[in-house]
């Protein structure tokens, strides 16, 4: 599996991310080329970005989710670098959600098929997404609800279900953003009712499962993940909770 770049796990400013759009607006505006240069001498003279490195990652993630366009430029001077002149697009920003997107959050399953899902997103979700060789993957909470909203009607439901189970028991995530966008794509219910079956799973003292040796080895090694732990009253969830446990130990390979 491809590891992320150190300086790519972290999740960029959205602040920071609309100044850098706004900058090389104001220096068309203004007359001025926005090169590489120019933005970051914009920037920094604002007390927003001084850092290169950084910079540099804000405009290939705007480049990848084809929110703007590089042209480079020859130059007089010799044994000196092209120009980098950057240009607003009217489309984006664009990330990749979907199956492929789960895999890259560290889904443990192996697909025939994975499907993709080109999501247009926000400056929230553009900052929130990982950028690897060109690709711009959706964060894991916007996969998921993305991924859902997608299937909630469809015969893929209950599979697409099971791929969020098993990453939302395992993987960390940021729930208020995470209910915020499963609000905005209409499936905020399925959502808090996952997560709730899979607090029971984690938490209850007396789960109604018949697999009690996979879920002991599940609880040794989710301890502390913080989710809710709910009172089993026979709601009907397409996840029954032994097989919630069934996905999570097979996430886990302890199953």
């Amino acid at each position: 599996m491809y590891k992320q770049p150190a300086e790519n796990k972290r999740n960029k400013n959205a602040v920071v991310a609309e100044s850098v759009l706004k900058s090389i607006e104001a220096l068309r505006n203004e007359g001025t080329e926005p090169t590489f240069n120019a933005i970051l001498g914009y920037l920094s003279s604002k007390n927003i970005l001084s850092n290169h490195r950084s910079l540099r990652a804000y405009l290939d993630a705007m480049i990848s989710s084809e929110m703007l366009t590089l042209k480079k430029e020859p130059v007089k001077q010799p044994n000196v670098r092209p120009k980098q002149i950057y240009s607003l697009k009217s489309d984006g920003p664009f990330v990749e959600a979907g199956e492929r997107a789960m895999l890259f959050h560290g889904l443990n399953w192996t697909l025939p098929t994975k499907s993709s899902i080109k999501l247009k997103t926000d400056i929230e979700g553009l900052a929130r997404a990982r950028s690897v060789h060109g690709t711009m993957y959706a964060s894991l909470e916007d996969t998921i609800v993305e991924t859902l909203a997608r299937n909630k009607d469809s015969k893929r439901q209950f599979l697409t279900l099971n791929f969020c189970a098993a990453l939302l028991a395992t993987k960390k995530f940021e729930r208020d953003y995470l209910i915020q966008r499963a609000k905005e794509r209409n499936v905020r219910e399925t959502v808090e009712r996952l997560l709730e079956e899979i607090g029971y799973v984690l938490y209850s003292p007396k789960p109604m499962v018949e697999d009690i040796r996979t879920l002991y080895e599940i609880r040794k090694q989710l301890a502390n993940r913080g989710l809710m732990s709910t009172s089993f009253d026979e709601r009907k969830f397409p996840l029954s909770p032994d097989e919630i446990v069934d996905v999570i130990g097979k996430q886990l390979g302890v199953k």
